[in-house]
């Protein structure tokens, strides 16, 4: 742990910060001391990668708070397989698909209709839209920086990060300006949506698979790779391609679904045709409701989970089917348990 005292050359302490939790990245605690200190310094000291702060004088009360924050944070707490929330990744076959307007209406049933705890993260690193979709302020902190204070995070951090929705859904934005794309440590994504397996019944990542310097962590990492695609040429072929290329990644076969977004009756290619082309079965088939979702998404309201249309109804079938299938995994495990010690007893 160090104290930095910020007080005489803000710029010489954040530099410090920086030089410090390179020098020992698993194990640096750091605290940002000052007598007064704006919302824009501490903004700046927490991308350094402060994680807490105290007001000089600092007292005898203070420093001890700090301790036990430190402490609770580094307590890990053991939960069995059962406790843990499920990680649901979508990945779009190209741009235009529809991925985060899935997403988006699924976090929401799942919410509202099932009842659970969803963090919706949208994990492009500049100018995505799900906020514009919830009709969100944007974020002042996004997904890149959470990762970049994995060592840090606990409770309190990850509050900084959420933006809380009205209907009880939780956002991570994306920046709604150009930003850069850092790299990601191998192993580092994967502690992160661990540690919010913790937090959450459902993760719902909004993503895509020109990430390749997180791609493969994303697949390790998630219960369920949603590959999303319209039924039009350029799209299927790129879902082809796509395909191929997860199907060979560790532990991505029995994770992929594929979802056909906009589909309708006279479509040019049917499900049974894509499902030959791309020697893997459709998941799911989410009908064409494009006008409806362009003015929900201009209004900034996802369309209400009691709509009675055919596009809520199979978005609430999905919701159905995941709180089922982690409900099946819970009670396997819980039998597996009950086995096990009967055989152990006997």
């Amino acid at each position: 742990m160090a104290i930095i005292d910020c007080d005489q050359d803000g710029s010489l302490a954040l530099e410090t910060m920086e030089r410090l939790l390179q020098a020992a990245p698993q194990r640096m605690n750091l605290i940002a001391a000052a007598s007064h200190a704006d919302a824009n310094f501490l903004l700046m000291a927490m991308r350094a990668g402060c994680n807490d702060f105290l007001s000089k004088p600092i007292d005898r009360e203070q420093l001890s708070s700090a301790l036990a924050r430190f402490q609770a944070a580094h307590t890990v707490v053991s939960l069995g397989p059962q406790d843990l929330g499920r990680v649901i990744s979508l990945f779009g076959a190209k741009g235009g698909v529809g991925t985060t307007t899935l997403a988006v209406h699924l976090a929401m049933q799942l919410v509202r209709k099932q009842g659970k705890k969803v963090l919706l993260i949208d994990h492009k690193h500049e100018l995505g839209h799900v906020a514009l979709h919830l009709g969100l302020q944007d974020g002042i902190y996004f997904f890149s920086e959470l990762v970049q204070n994995v060592d840090r995070l606990d409770a309190d951090l990850l509050d900084g990060f959420v933006t809380h929705h009205i209907s009880g859904l939780d956002v991570i934005a994306s920046p709604d300006h150009a930003a850069p794309l850092h790299d990601i440590p191998p192993g580092v994504t994967e502690r992160v949506m661990d540690y919010l397996r913790t937090r959450y019944d459902f993760i719902v990542l909004d993503s895509s698979v020109a990430y390749s310097n997180t791609l493969a962590s994303l697949v390790v990492a998630s219960d369920e790779i949603c590959l999303v695609s319209t039924p039009d040429v350029a799209a299927l072929r790129d879902l082809v391609r796509h395909t191929e290329h997860l199907a060979h990644m560790k532990g991505s076969p029995a994770k992929l679904r594929i979802i056909i977004n906009r589909s309708t009756a006279a479509d040019a290619v049917n499900a049974e045709q894509i499902q030959a082309a791309v020697k893997f079965p459709v998941a799911m088939a989410i009908p064409n409701s494009y006008l409806e979702l362009v003015r929900a998404v201009n209004a900034g309201e996802p369309v209400p989970p009691q709509d009675k249309g055919p596009f809520i109804h199979a978005i609430d079938k999905w919701a159905q089917r995941l709180t089922t299938d982690a409900l099946s995994t819970v009670a396997a495990v819980r039998a597996k348990k009950r086995f096990t010690f009967w055989r152990q007893s006997a």
